[in-house]
């Protein structure tokens, strides 16, 4: 189960990977005025660099077999999720049909697909999490 939960975790860093090359692209790191994007440059690198913090808690769980990296996954991991459900919200009104008053913001070109995709992958990893930290305490 700690593996399931580590494929999880790459999947979802990797779909987020692609939500954030596409941001780069479309110019996410030269927006910073406000009222141009809806995403503010903390609020991404914060979630960008938790998650990766708390997939290498995972990592020396998996690998030293500590269980204090296990539950500091676990809290990391809900504190990335509440960032990513920030993102989330913070998104929604520049994806739907009043988009154009939104300008032209980096994250208005994120497929849907992508969004949902990434969204699932995350919940069912901090599901997982939680399970797996539950379970050997």
């Amino acid at each position: 189960m700690r593996l399931v939960v580590l494929c999880a975790w790459l999947l979802t860093a990797a779909l987020g990977g692609y939500l954030a090359t596409v941001w780069i692209r479309h110019g996410g790191l030269r927006q910073r005025t406000p009222g141009v994007t809806r995403l503010p440059l903390w609020l991404v690198l914060g979630h960008v660099t938790l998650a990766v913090g708390g997939l290498a808690a995972w990592s020396t769980y998996l690998l030293g077999g500590v269980r204090g990296s296990a539950w500091a996954a676990c809290v990391v991991v809900l504190i990335v999720a509440a960032f990513g459900f920030m993102m989330l919200l913070r998104w929604l009104p520049s994806s739907g049909r009043h988009s154009q008053a939104a300008g032209a913001t980096a994250e208005r070109h994120f497929p849907l697909t992508a969004v949902v995709a990434h969204g699932t992958s995350a919940g069912a990893t901090v599901l997982l999490v939680i399970l797996v930290v539950l379970r050997q305490a």
